[in-house]
């Protein structure tokens, strides 16, 4: 049995970041808020605009147009909260095929393990232990990209999407579903041998769920904006540096708004909900990479600002990657968090 100190401080953090294993709040669930693979991880989230890759579905499935490979299928696996405890984590599986000239069809899978949560008859850690439940999220989804230009693309993502939740004074584990989409718009303009590209992305649009006590939850709806520039430089070495902006579509004290009227008053929302990364790719000869990022979060809003690092390899049609954090906050609680993701490409 987990020990209760431990299982009050790990709700606590699942709070502060929106996990599902509350009702309580606007919107759910976690695992679709979270970065999925290690590249994007180790730029500080950077994904709408950068070049495309196996993991594009998460942050803009526009960019698979311009996708210079048949093919790819990859699988992503990063431990969650391991401060806390060590039963959760997430795995990422996607891939992507071309059909045709200018189509690309895409699909992933995502898993979140949230671990065990201790039920008792008077909540969490109060009253007479009942059961420790394990709590997970599963979403899957299917995209299509089409390049309407030789400059500019666009891009569609379905969504299934399953959580699970606490009701009934905590005595139980429920799960609820809802359905969502993503639109994506990615632009490339080449200067020579450097390359410039941008990209705008709204993700995950749709129902809302609904709970067994009549709740609803947003979906974490948001906006994706972001400009990216590579640039080749005697041959063998390629830097790309991109700036990233991501503001959540979800509305801050209108719990019970419609998804479209929701998304409109979350203009209204404090800037400070806004979240920017900054983040940099080293590569030589398209064989080792290294790469750096600084993650900014207002400390009004989750205060989860971080350095980021990460390095890759590529062999032949094989790919491995992996990226660390470094939290700046006072709060620590993603201390030792780190991504590693395995692709195979088909050239």
């Amino acid at each position: 049995m987990v020990g209760q100190g431990l299982h009050i401080r790990k709700i606590v953090c699942l709070l502060l970041l929106g996990t599902p294993a509350v009702v309580a709040y606007a919107q759910m669930p976690v695992m679709l808020s979270l970065v999925h693979d290690a590249r994007a991880a180790g730029m500080a989230n950077l994904g709408v605009a950068t070049s495309p890759d196996a993991n594009s579905q998460y942050f803009n499935v526009a960019k698979y147009a311009f996708y210079e490979k048949k093919g790819s299928v990859s699988v992503s696996y990063s431990p969650w909260l391991r401060t806390l405890a060590d039963d959760m984590s997430m795995v990422y599986l996607s891939g992507a095929a071309k059909i045709g000239k200018e189509n690309y069809l895409s699909g992933s899978l995502s898993y979140f393990d949230a671990g065990k949560v201790i039920m008792t008859n008077g909540g969490y850690g109060v009253g007479k232990y009942i059961s420790e439940p394990s709590v997970s999220d599963w979403a899957v989804d299917l995209g299509y990209a089409r390049s309407l230009s030789p400059y500019f693309s666009m891009g569609l993502a379905f969504r299934y999407v399953s959580a699970m939740y606490a009701e009934h004074g905590m005595l139980t584990i429920a799960s609820t579903k809802a359905f969502a989409a993503d639109v994506g718009f990615y632009y490339r303009y080449p200067f020579g041998k450097n390359l410039l590209t941008a990209g705008l992305a709204v993700n995950n649009v749709g129902s809302k769920f609904q709970f067994a006590n009549n709740e609803t939850a947003f979906l974490p709806m948001s906006m994706r904006l972001g400009v990216h520039y590579n640039m080749t430089f005697f041959e063998q070495h390629t830097l790309g540096v991109g700036l990233e902006g991501n503001k959540p579509l979800v509305p801050e004290n209108d719990a019970d708004a419609g998804v479209f009227a929701g998304a409109m008053k979350s203009f209204g929302n404090p800037v400070s909900q806004i979240t920017f990364g900054l983040g940099a790719e080293y590569t030589w000869k398209q064989m080792l990479i290294l790469r750096t990022g600084y993650f900014y979060d207002n400390y009004q809003s989750g205060n989860l600002s971080r350095l980021t690092c990460g390095a890759g390899i590529k062999y032949q049609r094989l790919r491995i990657d992996a990226a660390y954090w470094i939290p700046l906050a006072s709060t620590k609680v993603l201390s030792n968090t780190f991504y590693i993701t395995f692709g195979y490409v088909i050239d």
